[in-house]
């Protein structure tokens, strides 16, 4: 189990620190646009309270945004239980030469959500796995 909990939690924290990197990039080095909500990508999680649990359905704004006269579409990395309305104009930060797998709505939540809670993830399980040495 220590091992599972060590691979894991390194794992989160490589993926964590990649995603990280590319943010920086995109803030440091990216262009801005404006985007539009055409859709939702939909996702349902449980969601436990005590002896209970229920489902809970999650939105992720799939937004299109036009770069060098040319259209692009992204799913954002970040979901939440309320969708932002179809239509909806929205800010979106994205490195130039990639356009396509480096755009995110451009709200500290969203760029920055995915990449800390995998840190943090990482770094709770490789704690627990080193606890569990001991």
């Amino acid at each position: 189990m220590q091992t599972v909990l060590l691979v894991v939690g390194i794992l989160a924290l490589v993926g964590g620190s990649m995603m990280a990197v590319l943010r920086l990039r995109t803030v440091y080095f990216g262009a801005s646009a404006e985007g539009k909500v055409v859709g939702q990508q939909e996702s349902t999680s449980t969601s436990s309270s005590g002896s209970s649990s229920r489902f809970v359905t999650m939105y992720a704004p799939i937004v299109e945004f036009t770069h060098a006269g040319k259209k692009h579409k992204f799913t954002s990395s970040l979901s939440q239980r309320e969708k932002i309305p179809e239509g909806a104009k929205v800010p979106v930060r994205f490195l130039p030469d990639d356009p396509d797998t480096s755009a995110e709505i451009a709200t500290p939540g969203r760029m920055w959500g995915f990449p800390i809670a995998a840190l943090a993830v990482g770094a709770i399980f490789v704690v627990l796995s080193q606890a569990m040495k001991g």
